[in-house]
């Protein structure tokens, strides 16, 4: 399990590093089918690195459960939100609303 948590933040690196240069790139692009595009890159890049962090934090096991009564209610469902597995989730009876995105430092 560890190997798989350091692949995964090191990926994280890699994703922030390209979400950096995209960044850099939409401030000094001159035509606007280029920015449009390094804009949905900036978008897809910062949705893959809050999937990629939901990943470490299933890996290290800091997934908090919530109760059955919860999840059966359907209180741990309620509200958007950006993990791609929250109904799936929710469903498990984890609430992911009481969880806080890890920090890669």
């Amino acid at each position: 399990m560890a190997d798989s948590i350091q692949a995964l933040k090191q990926a994280v690196e890699f994703e922030r590093s390209a979400l950096e240069q995209y960044q850099i790139a939409l401030k000094h692009a001159t035509h606007k089918e280029t920015q449009e595009a390094l804009q949905g890159y900036i978008t897809d890049k910062e949705q893959k690195i809050d999937t990629l962090s939901w990943f470490i934090m299933a890996e290290s096991g800091s997934v908090e459960t919530s109760s059955e009564s919860e999840a059966a209610s359907g209180e741990a469902s309620g509200g958007a939100s950006k993990c791609p597995f929250s109904k799936q989730l929710a469903d498990m009876g984890i609430d992911i609303t009481q969880m806080k995105p890890p920090t890669f430092e």
